[in-house]
């Protein structure tokens, strides 16, 4: 095991932070304060490269990723702008082979069986499975089937309350956006964040996953 999925097994969490209504450095220290471990700002979103070119130096114990990252042109972006990690959306063998001579780890989206096994053939060490709630926890339990030992984080209507029938099914991570999303930078809006972020990690403690 890679040291870091090993981390993902220890925090299975990605938080999704896009297009935030709130400054973008308050989002992150009210998940990493949570004990999140890993955030994905969206490459889309107006202060990604900034944040992602001073986010190692402000903030310790979490790595900082870029996502929607479809096109190698974004990719070699993110990569240049600091990102520890790219998350994409869609299978482009092209983009997974620029995370892998950059050597950063990637989390590659996919939905059908065909698209997932080529993603993790191409060199993505987890696959993003898209859109996760609409699909169902059963779907995923399903896939450990014929693909017992690829990582496969489920993305898309992630909840703290459907959160533990996805780690039950076999995931490895969820990908987390609406339910940690900081509705505006009151003290109750942090503490509602951190409080659903606490819930979301608790759900992956303990669960025998494959990874």
């Amino acid at each position: 095991m890679s040291a870091f999925l090993a981390d993902l097994h220890a925090a299975p969490v990605v938080a999704i932070v896009r297009r935030p209504r709130v400054d973008i450095e308050l989002c992150a220290g009210a998940l990493i304060e949570a004990g999140v471990r890993f955030v994905e700002v969206t490459i889309d979103s107006p202060a990604a490269v900034p944040f992602l070119e001073s986010a190692t130096k402000k903030f310790k114990g979490a790595m900082f990723g870029a996502g929607t990252v479809t096109v190698p042109q974004l990719a070699e972006k993110a990569i240049q702008a600091g990102a520890e990690f790219l998350v994409t959306p869609n299978f482009n063998r092209e983009v997974i082979h620029v995370a892998r001579s950059h050597v950063i780890p990637i989390f590659c989206g996919a939905m059908t069986p065909t698209e997932i096994f080529s993603a993790y053939e191409a060199g993505a060490e987890v696959v993003k499975v898209f859109p996760a709630a609409t699909l169902g926890s059963a779907y995923f339990k399903e896939l450990r089937g014929p693909f017992p030992e690829i990582p496969l984080m489920a993305t898309g209507g992630i909840t703290v309350d459907n959160a533990p029938v996805f780690f039950a099914a076999g995931v490895t991570a969820l990908g987390v956006g609406g339910s940690l999303a900081l509705k505006d930078e009151t003290p109750s809006s942090v503490a509602a964040c951190q409080e659903a972020a606490r819930k979301l990690l608790a759900a992956g403690q303990g669960k025998v996953r494959k990874i």
